[in-house]
């Protein structure tokens, strides 16, 4: 018990300190938040041949998403969720340092790939200063994210390199042929149909109202029903006339309250085509008219409609599968250990 309690204090420690602006670059202060030394925030929880990932490295990449977390999830789930976030922030980390060593293995070392990726750099912190304005907010938002400028920049640096292996190993081998476009259509057709909507109104003119004389009642359903043959809305007419339930939303029923009907008006309503109105129905309360409305009609989208969705899904599927593929390849070849 003793042992829990402590682990939900550090969980709960961790997310009052991420709410702080500085917590990505603040290795040291989580520490002091979870009553370690500073020696726990750097401990090793991953080495990848040479290189290593420590604690403070997941925390750092995973803090966004932590924040994110607390505002989403509450008591136990908290916990759960962060185990979840650390665990694959270090998979994405050990990932990232298997591709940095792939690609440094090429634009790294040969001049003519390091002055290409130079090149690229550059071009893309020039991009970059431009958005936010000038060199001192750019280097004022990566201090914002816990990250020096030099950091920074060598970040960059490896997103370009690994952007570059991933486009001659993944990006560049992906083929989404026309034929695999209509086979997911096929087997996937219920992912293109539009199911049928429609929905009920109700005008009710009740014998109550008006002394409890049918004489008295009928001549306002017949008005009503007479204007509607004159192609006045029907949900206009509900509010303005009826004295039923809804009224004030245009006599909108759900079919659920219409299963409540006495049989005879849910006779009625049954028979209705869509976008027709009844006649004039009496009950023992009042008079009635009904219409159902037809909101989406049922319907197949065309292939040629849908198929540049398909080619967006079945192309992130394929990058997922590839890159999947690559970086397992990749690890074959690395010494990797995940300390726990």
């Amino acid at each position: 018990m003793v042992k829990q309690l402590m682990y939900c204090v550090k969980y709960i420690s961790l997310c009052l300190l991420i709410t702080l602006p500085d917590i990505v670059g603040t290795s040291y202060l989580y520490a002091s938040t979870l009553n370690f030394d500073k020696n726990n925030i750097n401990s090793i929880k991953a080495v990848v041949d040479d290189q290593i990932i420590t604690q403070g490295e997941v925390i750092k990449h995973a803090s966004v998403a932590i924040k994110e977390a607390q505002e989403r999830y509450k008591g136990d789930d908290i916990i759960d969720k962060i185990n979840e976030i650390l665990a694959n922030t270090l998979d994405e980390l050990i990932d990232r340092k298997v591709l940095i060593k792939e690609a440094t293995k090429t634009y790294g070392t040969d001049e003519a790939a390091k002055k290409e990726v130079e090149k690229d750099l550059d071009s893309f912190v020039k991009g970059a200063v431009k958005n936010v304005g000038s060199l001192s907010k750019y280097y004022e938002i990566a201090e914002a994210q816990g990250i020096s400028p030099i950091e920074k920049k060598n970040e960059l640096k490896e997103d370009i390199m690994i952007d570059k292996i991933m486009k001659e190993h993944v990006y560049n081998k992906i083929k989404i042929q026309p034929k695999e476009m209509k086979l997911y259509y096929n087997e996937h057709i219920d992912e293109f149909s539009q199911k049928k909507e429609v929905q009920l109104r109700h005008i009710m003119i009740k014998f109550s109202a008006h002394n409890n004389k049918k004489e008295e009642t009928l001549p306002i359903a017949q008005k009503i029903l007479k204007l509607l043959k004159g192609g006045k809305d029907f949900a206009a007419l509900a509010k303005q006339f009826s004295e039923g339930p809804n009224a004030e939303n245009g006599g909108l029923w759900s079919f659920e309250e219409a299963e409540e009907l006495m049989k005879d008006l849910r006779d009625v309503v049954h028979r209705l085509n869509d976008n027709e109105y009844s006649g004039i129905v009496e009950s023992p309360i009042g008079y009635h008219i009904f219409k159902k409305e037809l909101v989406k009609p049922e319907k197949i989208q065309k292939f040629e409609e849908v198929q540049s969705d398909i080619y967006s899904k079945l192309y992130r599927e394929e990058i997922t599968r590839l890159k999947r593929n690559y970086i397992k390849s990749l690890k074959a070849g690395v010494f990797i250990k995940i300390v726990n």
